[in-house]
């Protein structure tokens, strides 16, 4: 008798608080930050009909838990609490590493723990499978009169593999994108640039950080190494990041797409330092059209006068600026969206299928005819 009247306080005092915080929010929600940034679309609210009152009571329990007065602060707060106090994710996507470095994991195919463990080899099949559709892109575009390059962009995990916590270990020594590697080199003649070994080096030698500790992406020093790295395989000789010539500087700080998962952006803020990389020839670099998940278009004036198309990935976008301003006419497009009349508009002398370490698996897939 004694539980039960407890449990109807209990429920009586959650009715009154969900009361008082929707009659808050009406007055003050205004005020409030209430921008989706969870990467997915919010729950509707549902209209009552006779045909699907059914499912009306389930689905307006989603709309009310995604509209929850205060929902976001509640959820930052949470965040907080695992994180600063706990030291654990409140998102399973990311992995927190030594001294505030985030990672990002996935149970996908594209799971670049699973990659940094060596857990997911290709067998001899599928590497044939992968260097065979390489074979017939590369024969399309050069039957077409242009040269075609494949750039594999490293994952963070391998490169900072010291920040990753010890129960993953260290690196595999063979893992898949080295899988891939070895056999083009060894049984084609496909061109390819993977510059992990100039990331290292750079890494030691320089004292930047190449990768932001709370973003998936490498920043704008490490993406100038790896443009150099796909510039110098196509001719082109821009200076190194150790030259005298080269100027970084620090710009502001930031917090990237792992922080926003934890939704703490505004928390993690000050953890990433932005910078900039200026010292090479620009040629009066124009940035024609910039649309992060379309194209993204540069001219410049008096440089290679070879049109350059990029089928890319999110990794392209920190090299945009420097390889658009080596031609005269480039062309970046977002792979998930190409189209191959896109192709043939730009009309390219080189094709570069770039790709991360981590979705390495669509050198076997992609095609310029799509």
């Amino acid at each position: 008798m004694k539980e039960k009247k407890i449990g109807r306080i209990l429920i009586l005092v959650a009715f009154f608080v969900m009361c008082f915080l929707n009659v808050i929010y009406f007055v003050a929600g205004r005020f409030i930050d209430s921008k989706n940034y969870e990467n997915r679309n919010m729950a509707e609210k549902p209209s009552f009909t006779m045909e699907g009152y059914a499912d009306f009571s389930k689905q307006y329990t989603a709309y009310y838990n995604d509209n929850l007065p205060f929902r976001r602060k509640l959820i930052t707060l949470n965040s907080e609490i695992d994180l600063f106090v706990f030291n654990r994710a409140s998102n399973d996507s990311v992995v927190i590493g030594k001294d505030n470095w985030l990672f990002y994991k996935t149970k996908k195919e594209d799971n670049p723990i699973a990659d940094y463990r060596g857990q997911n080899l290709y067998s001899d099949e599928e590497l044939k499978k992968i260097a065979d559709n390489c074979i017939k892109q590369r024969d399309y575009v050069e039957n077409h009169g242009g040269e075609f390059v494949i750039f594999i962009a490293p994952n963070k995990e391998r490169v900072y593999s010291e920040y990753m916590p010890d129960f993953y270990g260290k690196p595999a020594e063979n893992y898949r994108v080295k899988q891939v590697y070895d056999y083009l080199k060894e049984n084609t003649d496909i061109r390819i640039v993977y510059p992990y070994q100039e990331l290292m080096e750079a890494k030691e030698k320089t004292g930047y950080y190449l990768y932001y500790k709370t973003d998936t992406h490498w920043n704008s020093v490490g993406a100038y190494i790896g443009s150099v790295a796909l510039l110098k395989e196509l001719g082109i000789e821009m200076p190194s990041v150790y030259s005298d010539e080269i100027n970084i500087e620090a710009c502001n700080n930031t917090a990237g797409d792992l922080a926003n998962m934890l939704n703490l952006r505004e928390q993690l803020a000050d953890t990433d330092g932005v910078y900039r990389v200026s010292g090479y020839d620009e040629h009066n670099t124009e940035n024609v059209e910039y649309d992060y998940t379309g194209m993204i278009s540069y001219h410049s004036e008096n440089a290679d006068t070879r049109r350059i198309l990029i089928l890319r990935d999110s990794f392209c976008v920190g090299m945009a600026p420097y390889i658009g301003s080596q031609f005269n006419d480039s062309y970046m497009f977002h792979r998930n969206y190409y189209t191959y009349q896109q192709y043939l508009d730009a009309d390219p002398d080189i094709v570069v299928f770039q790709v991360v370490e981590r979705y390495v698996d669509s050198l076997g897939t992609f095609s310029i005819e799509k």
